[in-house]
């Protein structure tokens, strides 16, 4: 059994990713690509929290509502820090009015590895636009998925609430 801090280096042109625990390295291959290729180089969940209301309110719950957030956006030279957070919250219907049964909340840092200038510029339009290039937006939010979707199924599986699975990956087209 490992301990330790977990992260994952995750690359924008799927050639592999690399798991750290406590400084040993796991190789998962999916194509030959050069690693310079890499733009996303962490990813962290700094906070979890999970919560059921009512027991008895288990028997009706529905597939989870899931929203990520990008919550700041900051730079450090050439790494970019964005902080996110990652919510599931399951009701007993999928009316407005629904009750809520609990919910499922992660939150933590994805680390971007680019030029100065890049960040830079990144940067710049998030605080002006609050918005991140589409290409890079894309890969976060689909790293964010994958992982706070395997996290959310451990917290989800202890506390007997539906897991909250994203199995598709997201496209997203900029407004003209």
């Amino acid at each position: 059994m490992v301990v330790g801090h977990f992260s994952i280096v995750y690359c924008h042109k799927p050639c592999y990713y690399l798991y750290y625990a406590n400084d040993i390295a796991i190789k998962y291959f999916l194509s030959i690509n050069a690693l310079s290729d890499c733009m996303i180089t962490g990813f962290s969940i700094l906070n979890v929290e999970g919560k059921i209301n009512s027991s008895e309110a288990l028997s009706k719950q529905r597939f989870p509502r899931l929203n990520i957030n990008i919550d700041k956006v900051a730079g450090d030279g050439a790494k970019l820090n964005v902080d996110y957070s990652f919510l599931a919250e399951y009701n007993d219907s999928d009316s407005k009015d629904a009750k809520s049964i609990g919910h499922i909340k992660l939150t933590g840092v994805v680390e971007v590895t680019e030029t100065k200038e890049e960040v830079t510029n990144i940067t710049k339009k998030w605080e002006k636009e609050h918005m991140l290039p589409v290409q890079l937006a894309e890969e976060i939010i689909n790293g964010l998925n994958f992982r706070c979707s395997a996290t959310g199924t451990l917290v989800a599986y202890s506390l007997g609430l539906i897991p909250p699975l994203v199995i598709s990956t997201t496209k997203i087209q900029e407004q003209k």
